[in-house]
């Protein structure tokens, strides 16, 4: 896909991005991989032995979860979306996605992925970090309920519940967003303080909080996280302010 010069103004998914320097989320051309270097290294966004990340569009044909660990370098297609979601998505959630690449490594590089980086991968590619103070609104979206959580506790969503995407891939399919597009969640139970913060802050909060949780307690299966139709979170779209909208069944499945 070529550039595409509105694009953090597309969707509100965006808007843990907006977090960052506009001179790396311009809208009029792709950015150099000097500016996300010059970033990486003056925040201290490092790897988990503490090695700045450097993105890098070089291949060495070194796995790529092992060069990251090993030299710290990211590889990063230029002039390519995927890459470049991935790139600022290390500079919004840079402990986190630390705290994945350790994972992965322990879990051991192989020629097959077993169950344990399958669910490091869907993490990274497609989750959606939820921040919530009520449990019980928690409970709603694992089970489901959809009309109950997003119509019934619309007004309690606002104040009580938070929307942050981390995966890379994710991002990329809201530059051309689809009804059933979903992504995988991973729940940050927050205090109601939490949705006082200003949106950076809390952004660097859940960070440090996911970390501490994945290295923690690290997904085994997939079938960890719940879905979401992320779509249906209020406020992504004009339509999902009408109740109908989530009667669509094929995508709001039960």
């Amino acid at each position: 896909m070529s550039w595409q010069p509105d694009w953090l103004q597309r969707s509100p998914l965006f808007a843990p991005l907006m977090a960052l320097p506009q001179a790396l989320t311009r809208d009029d051309d792709w950015i150099d991989l000097d500016l996300l270097n010059q970033y990486a290294t003056a925040h201290n966004i490092t790897n988990a032995s503490g090695q700045t990340i450097q993105f890098t569009a070089s291949d060495t044909g070194q796995a790529y979860e092992t060069r990251i660990a090993e030299t710290s370098q990211v590889p990063t297609r230029v002039n390519n979306w995927h890459d470049y979601f991935n790139a600022l998505a290390w500079l919004i959630w840079p402990h986190s996605k630390a705290a994945l690449n350790q994972l992965h490594i322990a879990a051991g590089i192989t020629a097959q992925r077993d169950r344990r980086r399958d669910a490091l991968t869907l993490l990274d590619e497609s989750g959606v970090i939820v921040a919530c103070a009520d449990p019980a609104l928690w409970q709603l979206l694992q089970q489901h309920q959809w009309s109950e959580l997003f119509v019934g506790q619309r007004e309690r969503i606002e104040k009580e519940m938070a929307f942050h995407l981390i995966g890379h891939a994710l991002y990329e399919k809201a530059l051309q967003p689809y009804p059933a597009m979903t992504g995988k969640c991973q729940v940050i139970m927050v205090q109601a303080e939490f949705f006082t913060l200003e949106p950076a802050q809390r952004q660097q909060q859940l960070d440090r909080l996911l970390a501490q949780q994945l290295l923690q307690h690290p997904p085994l299966t997939p079938g960890e996280f719940a879905a979401l139709p992320v779509l249906g979170i209020p406020g992504v779209t004009a339509e999902n302010s009408d109740p109908s909208y989530y009667q669509n069944t094929r995508v709001f499945r039960p």
